[in-house]
């Protein structure tokens, strides 16, 4: 996933419209968005849900 969005900011970073002082700054703020996002939240895990399971397999869980 990272990759990916790194590739995107090259290729968005690559373009004419970009290379502007606004273009910078928003590529900057966009790039700063997603590190923060994976900084706070890149931890958290869904739990398992239990309601799928066959009531024989619930104990088990």
């Amino acid at each position: 996933m990272a990759l990916l969005l790194l590739t995107g900011m090259l290729w968005l970073a690559s373009n004419q419209q970009t290379q502007s002082p606004a273009g910078v700054l928003g590529l900057f703020g966009f790039g700063l968005f997603i590190s923060l996002g994976f900084i706070l939240f890149g931890q958290q895990r869904f739990e398992p849900s239990t309601a799928d399971l066959p009531a024989e397999d619930q104990h088990m869980a």
